[in-house]
């Protein structure tokens, strides 16, 4: 009997799953953030099939749509990437509308781990409109140069108002979309990725939960072994932390006065995923009158702090914590409280 190599691709992809799901499960330090995990390797599964075989569906502009899915995202970006040819000539030009910020990085791979190579910004004080020529030999204002080892494009946009129109950005020099795309150029390759994506994304997001997970109640700077893959942007400081409560108890994170510039808070399962409306940011919050901001976050924070950030439920899981900012932004304090705020 021949083999089918389209049937043996979807074995793995099964015996990825498996996987996955038994690391995950193993990994669960309850019954309830057990079944969290179940969804999770479900959407982690989806993004990995979306990459290997709906491509022509997620690019716009000549950039691919991120679904934010992996490792602690930011929900208020919107990140977009593109392959890089070393040998190519690109020209990105976009218009900011709505939108706080667009950063603009080049990427190499080390250990599967994304790594920045080169980067710039446009945000309000550069103008709405921008143009940025890329390749291997440019040089001068409004360029950007592809350094050795540059195989990826990353943008990120910082978009936080609903009712304005987000940047627009177009990506020229890099290849069409001719046909339905199947990543690796084959059925049975494409399902190979997905198998290695599944795993090596769920693996590398567990030592992030294991982590963040042992900040209980508190923040710390990254650690060096997650550095590359937490500094997305090189001029974001990053906290990382967890919330970790009994019933009843809430957690109050201080902020220091006069952060200048975009910061945000964000509160996570335990696995990573973005809570939704679990955010807190400087375009929202309210200070006390010394400029001090105090955020109450947990499963019951009453409603007497004016910041509050609602776990849904969740009685423990992560906390990162972003600045852009041209100042340095200490440590952050916080407090367990019991009862209402």
């Amino acid at each position: 009997m021949m083999a089918d190599p389209v049937a043996e691709a979807w074995d793995t992809v099964h015996a990825a799953v498996a996987t996955a799901r038994a690391e995950v499960r193993a990994a669960a330090p309850d019954k309830a953030t057990a079944a969290d995990g179940e969804a999770y390797v479900a959407r982690i599964l989806t993004t990995c099939l979306t990459d290997a075989f709906l491509g022509h569906l997620t690019v716009e502009g000549g950039l691919t749509r991120a679904l934010l899915t992996r490792g602690g995202p930011n929900p208020d970006y919107r990140i977009y990437s593109a392959p890089i040819d070393q040998a190519g000539r690109y020209r990105l030009e976009g218009r900011l509308n709505g939108s706080e910020r667009v950063g603009i990085g080049t990427y190499s791979f080390a250990n599967g781990v994304a790594v920045i190579s080169n980067y710039t910004a446009f945000d309000a004080g550069t103008g709405d409109g921008f143009a940025l020529d890329v390749s291997a030999d440019v040089e001068g204002p409004n360029t950007l140069t592809i350094l050795p080892g540059a195989r990826m494009f990353t943008i990120r946009v910082l978009h936080r108002d609903p009712r304005a129109e987000p940047a627009r950005l177009v990506l020229t020099g890099g290849p069409p979309v001719r046909d339905l795309c199947l990543a690796q150029g084959s059925t049975e390759a494409a399902l190979g990725q997905v198998a290695q994506a599944l795993v090596g994304s769920i693996r590398m997001f567990l030592e992030w939960s294991a982590v963040t997970s042992m900040s209980k109640n508190a923040f710390i700077a990254e650690e060096p072994k997650m550095a590359q893959g937490v500094q997305g942007d090189p001029d974001t400081i990053y906290y990382l932390g967890a919330y970790d409560l009994a019933d009843g108890e809430w957690l109050e994170v201080v902020l220091p006065p006069n952060i200048s510039g975009y910061w945000s808070l964000h509160a996570y399962d335990h696995w990573c995923e973005h809570l939704p409306g679990a955010s807190m940011g400087d375009n929202a919050a309210i200070a006390d009158g010394d400029g001090t901001i105090r955020i109450a976050i947990g499963p019951s924070t009453g409603t007497a702090t004016p910041n509050c950030i609602d776990t849904l439920g969740r009685k423990s899981g992560a906390l990162i914590i972003r600045a852009i900012s041209t100042g340095s932004v200490p440590v952050p304090q916080t407090t367990v409280h019991a009862g209402e705020t």
